[in-house]
């Protein structure tokens, strides 16, 4: 069961998970945190539960987790920003996690848009959704799924070449609440200094200069990931032409 006091003595922020909504068991914090969102919930809520039965990723995924042993938790924004940004929200997430899991002496890789890896496994993933009015994003939905204490047995058979954990890859267990409060430090620290987000980014993404097999829309395409614009779109290079894309996943 989730320690709200040990979180709060860790937590750090001015805003961001000052106020947090812990629940045993959700289909999904995604979900509940717009339901909160429709009940005013205030500028950076944290929306956590120990159990979740239905997480989504990307492209309809789904995101499994283990009772107790994993963090799933999702972050209430009111950004009013350009569109445009919603691409940086992704890389701002990424990068507080592996800022955080650097004092771990866990160095983690960013895979586009929003996959964490640790010797090129997946160990977690961010879903960011938004809502627009008059020409602007009013408010953000930042979902994070991150695989922490659980030991190799406990991952399904099929995905022990695709994932992993932070215990798996340390041998050590980590206090959730504890990570969390620091996760969410980290968070406020990005937003906060926006301006460094694609040049750090860079620095750990996990395929730079590499190439990669994109799936976009109904197509598969193969070219050279070469960056990311300013607005945090992939940039890759195909037949020798750079082309931008908002959205799309690297398989």
């Amino acid at each position: 069961m989730f320690n709200l006091n040990l979180y709060q003595e860790k937590l750090t922020t001015g805003f961001i998970g000052q106020s947090i909504k812990y629940f045993p068991k959700l289909d999904s914090t995604n979900t509940k945190a717009w339901e909160l969102i429709s009940e005013n919930a205030k500028n950076g809520t944290v929306v956590i539960t120990d159990n979740q039965t239905s997480g989504r990723g990307r492209q309809a995924n789904k995101w499994m987790s283990i009772s107790g042993k994993s963090l799933t938790f999702s972050i209430i924004l009111y950004p009013n920003v350009l569109p445009n940004q919603i691409n940086l929200y992704s890389l701002i997430a990424g990068l507080a996690i592996t800022d955080c899991l650097i004092e771990y002496n866990i160095h983690a890789k960013l895979k586009w848009p929003n996959d964490i890896l640790i010797n090129s496994k997946k160990v977690g993933g961010i879903l960011c959704k938004s809502k627009i009015s008059g020409g602007v994003i009013k408010s953000i939905v930042i979902g994070i799924g991150l695989n922490v204490n659980e030991k190799i047995t406990e991952l399904p058979e099929e995905l022990h070449n695709q994932a992993t954990s932070l215990f798996i890859d340390s041998g050590k267990e980590l206090q959730l609440e504890a990570l969390l409060a620091n996760i969410i430090n980290k968070l406020e620290n990005r937003i906060q200094n926006i301006d460094k987000t694609l040049t750090d980014w860079k620095k750990h993404c996990s395929h730079l200069n590499q190439e990669v097999t994109f799936h976009t829309g109904n197509k598969i395409v193969n070219g050279i990931f070469k960056g990311l614009s300013l607005a945090g779109q992939a940039i890759i290079t195909i037949n020798n032409k750079k082309v931008k894309f908002d959205s799309g996943e690297i398989i």
